[in-house]
């Protein structure tokens, strides 16, 4: 999920001894995860602002990737335990950042960072259809300071929808690393995994291992995407704080354009989101 944000948010930082330099929200004490270094189980009324921002808009030209959805403030809410996140149709016709397709993009920048030696567990159920792009993602938190690719990329999970449900696309996780080369240039890094059913189906439980060494992403325990990041330009980026990001794009270079057949609203749904520390 490339990848430019219009921030206005100051990054602050908390920092001492035993948080290895990352800053934390106010959500640690919480007993359903007394291990975890910062979690968020979505149990309450609304989303809580202590961890999550709204990002907002239309971003620049789609978000630098040609979406169609204006994000909002009001295309989250809370249910049985999730964050659901909605990407909805608000007119009969579907355009181009014309305002018909609506959807919330949420980041935890400012608020709560993390990097090498944690591992992350998400557990969420996906929305499906033709230019349908949810993620689950994250950025580094120098990207205010120094851009895109720079800042370097992480993907935990992207999926690019199809029609119809039974479509491989809607089976199909993908997991990718972007930075900068040394050369200047934009590297990415990528691997999927296709499931035996769509993704919408069920929950599925997305984990990152971030080590010194390496970057591994899995699904329900099973790995799918590995690199080294202490080989060449990847080295920079990937030893750095990062932040969260959870949206369902609509539309754009790579999923395509939503059609008469894509259903809405699409929902995505997050039970949790969990960081634990990696001796």
């Amino acid at each position: 999920m490339k990848k430019i944000l219009l921030s206005f948010i100051f990054l602050l930082s908390c920092k001492d001894d035993d948080t290895n330099g990352f800053s934390f929200g106010d959500n640690l004490s919480d007993d359903l995860c007394p291990s975890c270094l910062w979690h968020d189980e979505f149990n309450g009324d609304v989303l809580s602002l202590s961890n999550w921002n709204y990002e907002l808009g239309y971003g620049n030209n789609g978000w630098g990737n040609n979406e169609w959805q204006k994000y909002t403030n009001q295309n989250t809410g809370m249910g049985d335990g999730d964050l659901i996140i909605y990407a909805r149709k608000e007119s009969d016709n579907l355009g181009k950042r014309d305002g018909s397709i609506t959807s919330s993009r949420i980041t935890t920048q400012g608020k709560f960072e993390f990097g090498p030696r944690t591992r992350i567990e998400a557990r969420i159920k996906l929305p499906w259809g033709q230019g349908i792009w949810p993620a689950f993602w994250s950025l580094g938190a120098n990207f205010s300071e120094v851009g895109w690719p720079a800042c370097g990329e992480f993907d935990v999970l992207e999926m690019v929808g199809a029609n119809p449900l039974t479509h491989d696309n809607n089976k199909t996780v993908h997991s990718t690393n972007h930075w900068k080369h040394t050369d200047g240039n934009h590297a990415m890094y990528s691997n999927s995994k296709k499931m035996d059913n769509p993704l919408s189906n069920d929950y599925n439980i997305y984990e990152l291992v971030w080590t010194e060494e390496f970057m591994e992403t899995k699904i329900n325990g099973v790995s799918f995407h590995k690199i080294n990041i202490n080989a060449g330009s990847v080295n920079e980026p990937f030893h750095k704080p990062f932040f969260f990001i959870l949206n369902i794009a609509v539309g754009g270079n790579w999923p395509g354009s939503p059609n008469n057949e894509t259903q809405f609203p699409q929902k995505m749904y997050v039970d949790y989101i969990r960081v634990f520390p990696l001796k």
